[in-house]
């Protein structure tokens, strides 16, 4: 069951990583144990591959999520030596006509390869078409539509955990934690409302909880805080305290952390549970106001996606799909639930 609400008049998989880095390895290996030949041996891993990869997403270049993808993405360009320019909207409103106008730009400059943010069913269809009839390796990231149509995205491959899996498997984890029940109710903190992917989180967490009789309401809000901690204040001051409040991100965190203050309202009293895990969480989650949050590993989005595309280019090895996440986290850093830890997890990423 579900009640959309909002103040009226306001806006309502290994290879990859494994053939990149052997070969970084060879060439360090392969040479003589003088300075002079490794560095050889690197420049020549270096040059193997020509021209420069992009990364392009589609948010609000405010949003803290895309600091940990980017420096991913760093990352992987300094190991495998190549040139990476990362792409991103320039303001927070019509960032879907954003996107596809760099799209094009990017593609009229015949890079070696595109990783590109989809979050829509088809607005960038006739881009992504184009590249692959130029022969140009693209592949999906971090975001791309439920139950995508590759005749309309015919991207090679999707790096990135879809967010509808990720609302799944954190509604089981809420029943299982919370015993959630009939009568019980969720309150959504949407901020990206207009969003097809990222509103994939709650319908997710909406599936489970749906046929136990759990009421979910969702806000519909935005990246103004003074603005949705308004909606979010009114909606608690007219409505009984939700059992919960699952966050879509750290901005709609924000936007109820601001609102419980305000009506002095202490974290116990509210409990919360979020996705990605950021700087904002992080506090958050010291704090007590944030319980919970689904981290899908943003740094690896990055850092496989240009990885995946290095090895299209350099090995001529077809672009394959990379699951990185959900990753349960709490203010302690330690609560991984069981079978969700990826096995190509290489670092303590994202956090």
């Amino acid at each position: 069951m579900r009640a959309t609400w909002k103040r009226k008049g306001l806006r309502g998989l290994l290879m990859p990583a494994v053939l990149a880095m052997t070969a970084l390895g060879l060439a360090a290996c392969s040479s003589s144990s003088s300075s002079s030949s490794k560095t050889s041996s690197a420049s020549a891993t270096a040059s193997a591959v020509k021209g420069t990869f992009y990364e392009l997403y589609q948010s609000c270049p405010s949003n803290p999520f895309w600091g940990a993808v980017n420096n991913g993405a760093r990352a992987a360009a300094a190991q495998l030596g190549v040139s990476l320019k990362i792409e991103d909207p320039l303001r927070c409103s019509g960032e879907e006509a954003q996107e596809n106008s760099l799209l094009t730009t990017i593609i009229n400059s015949h890079p070696a390869g595109i990783a590109v943010s989809v979050p829509y069913a088809s607005a960038l269809s006739a881009n992504i078409q184009r590249a692959r009839s130029l022969h140009i390796p693209i592949i999906a990231y971090n975001s791309i539509p439920p139950n995508n149509n590759y005749s309309v995205n015919p991207v090679e491959a999707y790096v990135g955990q879809p967010n509808y899996t990720a609302g799944v498997d954190l509604g089981k984890q809420l029943v299982s934690q919370y015993h959630l029940t009939s009568g019980d109710t969720i309150m959504v903190a949407d901020q990206c409302y207009t969003n097809t992917t990222c509103n994939a989180r709650y319908q997710g967490v909406e599936s489970v909880v749906d046929p136990l009789g759990v009421k979910v309401s969702v806000l519909n809000l935005d990246y103004s805080v003074p603005t949705s901690a308004g909606i979010v204040k009114s909606f608690l001051q007219t409505h009984s305290r939700p059992t919960l409040v699952v966050a879509l991100g750290s901005a709609g965190e924000e936007e109820v952390v601001d609102a419980a203050q305000a009506l002095g309202l202490k974290p116990s009293q509210l409990p919360m549970v979020g996705f990605d895990d950021d700087a904002v969480t992080n506090t958050y989650m010291i704090d007590g106001w944030v319980k919970l949050t689904v981290d899908q590993q943003p740094f690896l989005q990055g850092y496989d996606a240009l990885v995946d595309l290095y090895d299209a280019v350099r090995y001529k090895a077809y672009p394959i799909n990379m699951d990185t996440g959900p990753v349960f986290v709490t203010h302690t850093a330690n609560d991984i639930a069981k079978g969700w830890f990826n096995p190509s997890v290489v670092s303590n990423t994202g956090i």
